[in-house]
């Protein structure tokens, strides 16, 4: 095992966190998300824990190799050096308390906990042909579903366990401070510890039910297990099952990386696994174990990622669905589905404007960015006795930038992963620097330090770029203002539906809030209203592009559907110039003639939702008025149009 608590502490953690996933999966597809299951296995697998560490290795602190010594001078270690951490405690409280607020994200609300609140409901976990999203690998979004069986609700069962996925934030810390203290020395750790927690980026990952918070850690992890395995077989002071149980390590992290999200695919998979294969090739003795470290570090990504695409490829066919649909095929997929998602998915500007836009979002631009990471971690390559060791830090970050330039749709989140590394190089840039200067100069610097800091904190607690972070609100009432911040238009069904109803959502796909049945579909999934209501080829009795009365009104009999309700917001945005495109089939004149044949009674009266055209930025304002004139309203010089109806099915 790696030497020294603290790391042993890190893969621990990542090691548990993964098997608990990989628990509530299994449970779930077993139809098993029982309380007493797995609350069982989790207090058994934590006594279990406590005997091995405390009882068997407590007394042992051998490590693999021994820490480079810190960057202080005389090389004495300076005490002082660990006040760095109470500056920590503001930020991690921040993101402590943010996490138990109620979410206010599209994507959270529309499968990150929609996804585990639909299983939970069902009580196992299936194909959701409505939601292509939940088919992604949920490996924290199973933590999620972990705490809504714990907690015996789906609701507060989220916010724990968004609770739990804030912990991956601290983990990172703790992380970045063993792999810094391994090659850098101690203080580096610590500022890289701190620099990362005192990021804007780290507190939102860390409130919001993102999966880049997982999947950071993991890619931390993943690299601290490589330079472990590096630092083994260049001192030669790791007998050679050690190493391999190094590999395999390093694979399970690698797996639990891509088991967050499919990208570590290429951000971390690949650059570990290439990065050990090298170092066997080099190194290794006798030839055929050139091929067994390697296999081992394989077989670690497959325990942990094999499952997942299993799971795909049994509901599917396709083990990386929806991707990769031209070689696999899937479910519910077809060729064009497949290229409208391919082209919301990729970049379309290659440009050297393109790269240099998007290297000064990540190091200065976006609101979010620490200024410290970048101006420190340069710093680094000029310290003579460890500059290879940056520069081979530098070399990853690299590539996890051109990586996410070349193959992502470049959202600023998907560049997220790479700033635990880029805090690692800013840890030992921030040492050397200490090394070298003299007392006035660190005054100096501790207090732009303190500033720059102090600046991030209040972002974070006291600006709406901080997200909702009304900390001390009661828990109802934030969760009731939230429902009306996020979705008004569920908030307002919740109040007016009868008891019993069950609705066709059209357009809105972030339903979580929703506290009656509700069945939808996400822009990617068929359009379930144009699948029940749209004419067949030869349907005698179709009408202005719908099927028979008859066959349309059975339809939403059998459903059980009451309600439908259309949201001409989401749609408009979807229809909206570089959108993803919405189809064709749902205009305001079509449910004008599905009111005609008496299928649904009149649209509900809403003053709530109608909206000034002012209000409308001018891209969506001329998609609106190529096809929603019906929508639109102008009395006394005023124009306003409709955001969202409600219509009652008339079932009789």
């Amino acid at each position: 095992m790696p030497g020294g608590s603290t790391e042993r502490t890190v893969f621990a953690f990542g090691a548990g966190l993964a098997a608990l996933s990989l628990l509530t999966l299994g449970a779930g597809l077993a139809g098993a998300l029982s309380r007493s299951l797995l609350s069982g296995v989790i207090i058994a697998a934590a006594v279990i824990e406590s005997v091995l560490r405390f009882g068997i290795f407590g007394c042992s602190n051998q490590a693999t190799t021994p820490p480079l010594p810190p960057l202080t001078k005389g090389g004495r270690t300076v005490r002082r050096q660990w006040l760095v951490l109470i500056p920590c405690v503001p930020f991690v409280l921040a993101m402590l308390l943010g996490s138990m607020l109620p979410s206010v994200d599209f994507d959270v609300n529309e499968y990150h906990f929609e996804g585990p609140k639909e299983f939970y409901q069902a009580g196992r976990i299936t194909f959701l042909e409505h939601n292509v999203y939940t088919s992604f690998p949920f490996g924290t979004e199973m933590l999620t579903l972990l705490a809504m069986v714990l907690r015996g609700d789906w609701y507060r069962g989220a916010l724990a366990g968004k609770c739990v996925l804030m912990s991956f934030a601290p983990l990172t810390a703790l992380g970045l401070f063993a792999a810094g203290r391994r090659w850098f020395g101690t203080t580096a750790g610590l500022c890289a510890a701190f620099l990362y927690l005192a990021t804007p980026w780290t507190h939102r990952i860390s409130t919001i039910a993102y999966a880049e918070g997982g999947l950071s850690f993991f890619l931390l992890a993943t690299l601290l297990a490589v330079m472990i395995a590096l630092d083994g077989r260049r001192d030669g002071t790791g007998a050679p099952g050690s190493q391999v149980r190094h590999y395999l390590l390093a694979g399970v992290m690698a797996g639990s990386a891509m088991s967050c999200k499919y990208p570590a695919l290429v951000s971390v998979v690949i650059p570990a696994g290439a990065a050990l294969c090298w170092l066997a090739w080099r190194t290794s003795n006798p030839p055929r174990s050139r091929w067994a470290a390697p296999l081992e570090f394989v077989c670690g990504v497959f325990l942990i990622m094999g499952p997942w695409l299993t799971k795909n490829a049994a509901e599917t066919g396709n083990p990386v669905y929806p991707l990769a649909y031209s070689v696999f095929g899937g479910r519910d997929w077809d060729p064009a589905v497949d290229v409208r998602w391919s082209k919301a998915h990729r970049p379309d500007d290659y440009s050297a404007a393109s790269l240099i836009g998007m290297a000064l979002d990540v190091s200065i631009r976006n609101d979010w960015v620490n200024p410290l990471l970048f101006a420190l971690a340069p710093l680094g390559l000029f310290a003579m006795r460890m500059h290879r060791r940056v520069a081979g830090i530098w070399l990853y970050i690299g590539w996890l930038f051109f990586s996410c330039w070349l193959f992502t749709h470049r959202i600023d989140r998907f560049w997220v992963p790479m700033l635990p590394v880029v805090a690692l190089a800013a840890g030992a840039g921030a040492a050397w620097w200490w090394s070298i200067t003299t007392f006035p100069a660190r005054i100096v610097g501790v207090a732009v330090l303190a500033a720059i800091s102090l600046f991030n904190l209040a972002t974070v607690t006291r600006t709406q770029l901080g997200g909702y972070n009304d900390f001390l609100r009661n828990l109802d009432e934030a969760e009731e203002f939230v429902a009306r911040k996020v979705s008004p238009e569920l908030a307002y069904l919740h109040e007016k539906l009868p008891s019993g109803s069950k609705v066709l959502s059209v357009g809105d796909a972030a339903v979580f809030e929703a506290r009656f049945p509700i069945v939808y579909n996400t822009v990617f999934d068929r359009s379930i209203v144009e699948d029940w209501m749209a004419a067949r080829p030869g349907d005698a009795a179709a009408t202005a592009g719908l099927r028979d009365a008859a066959g349309i009104r059975e339809k939403l009999r059998a459903e059980g559907i009451t309600h439908i309700y259309v949201s001409w917001r989401e749609i408009l945005r979807y229809r909206s110039p570089g959108n993803y495109g919405y189809t064709e089939f749902v205009t305001p004149e079509r449910f004008a003639e599905l009111e005609r044949l008496g299928i649904l009674g009149p649209a509900w009266s809403i003053p709530e939702a109608i909206v000034d055209l002012g209000d409308v930025d001018a891209g969506r304002l001329a998609s609106l008025e190529t096809w929603a004139q019906a929508l639109v309203t102008r009395r006394s010089g005023r124009a306003s149009y409709v955001t969202f109806q409600v219509f009652p099915v008339n079932l009789d």
